[in-house]
Formats: C-alpha cells, structure tokens, sequence
C-alpha cells in the first residue's frame, strides 16, 4: 500500500482528502482512479485525469460491487462534492482506503496539473474570463452592483466569484441562473491562464 492514503487528510465519514499535488506527485501503482461525474462533463472544458475510470455517482454502489474492498480508490468530480459522497458511501461499503480528491477537477486544473480534454481549442485567459463574466451578468445583476477588476487575476475574480456566491445582490430575480452563470465561470477561471499567455 501507499502513503498518499496514509498521508492524506481523515473525515468523520471514514475516507480521507487527498490534495491534487500529493496524487500528481505519487500516483501508487494499483490505485484507482474513479471520476464521479456524468459521461458528458469529463470531456467538458476541465477534462479529465488519464487513466480514470467513469462511474456517474448514481452508479457508483452497484459498479463498487465488483471492486476489491482493500484496493486503494481516488474519487473525482468537478468540487469534491459528489466524489466525497460516494467515498462515503465505499465506507460503507466496507472499502478501507478510499480517498476524496480535495477540490476535485476545479483544484486539478488551477494548479495546472495535466489534463486530458477532447477540444484542442486555446484556453481562456484571466481577461477573456472577466469579459464572460461581464456578459453573463448582463441582465441577470445591476451593471454597477459587481465591481470586475480593470487587471483580473485569479485571485481577484475568485473574490468577486466567492461574492456573489455569498450573497448575491439585491433584485436578482433568477437565483438558479445566477448559480449556473457563477458555476461555469468558475469553471473556466480553472483553466485560465495570465492575459501574458504564461501561467
């Protein structure tokens, strides 16, 4: 067995966290790699780590039927949200050495680790994002009720991202369009590279 299990972070529901750059660093021989999420967003804009294998969350107890209860398994999704529930639900499975990957695919693609994605078009930059999220904005906020950095960087917009999420401003009149325009900006902010086309 390895130590990225053993060096990863417990959870009260008896898996553990793993960070992105521990795996990168130490991805064990025998280990699984098991993406949570549905078929179409692992060729979506954060792709996917080689090598995993797909089992949508809804099918991850009957697939797990099949697996060795003492193999080393790493859940992935797009947060870290859904591969910790079916984490949770290998343990009680009886699974021993399951493991979460904190942050998910958002975390994998913002500390540029590689990824494979079925589109060769150029990533967004940090500008490119600002602007799709001005646009998407648009109509759904009051123009002057979300300050975007003249100069984005990750950080920046991350504030402003985390802002909205938080407390959304006064008369947004479609809370479930705003979560989804806050969604997929976040998701191209993981990918985004500097305006400079370094990273």
């Amino acid at each position: 067995m390895s130590h990225l299990f053993d060096n990863a972070a417990p959870q009260p529901a008896g898996y553990r966290d793993v960070d992105v750059r521990a795996l990168a660093a130490e991805p064990p021989a025998g280990l699984a790699l098991v993406d949570v999420r549905e078929p179409v967003e692992l060729d979506g804009i954060l792709g996917h780590i080689e090598g995993v294998r797909p089992v949508p969350l809804a099918d991850v107890k009957s697939s797990a039927a099949l697996w060795p209860r003492e193999q080393e398994v790493v859940l992935i999704c797009r947060s870290g949200a859904r591969s910790g529930k079916a984490a949770a639900q290998l343990v009680e499975l009886g699974f021993t050495r399951v493991m979460n990957l904190r942050g998910g695919m958002l975390a994998w693609n913002t500390a540029a680790l590689p990824v494979v994605r079925l589109s060769s078009s150029a990533l967004p930059t940090l500008t490119d994002v600002r602007d799709v999220l001005a646009r998407a904005l648009h109509g759904l906020v009051p123009p002057d009720a979300v300050p975007l950095p003249a100069e984005p960087s990750r950080e920046a917009l991350t504030r402003v991202l985390d802002g909205l999420q938080r407390s959304p401003p006064p008369g947004v009149s479609q809370p479930a369009e705003l979560e989804r325009v806050l969604r997929e900006v976040r998701d191209l902010l993981a990918v985004a590279k500097p305006g400079d086309g370094g990273r």
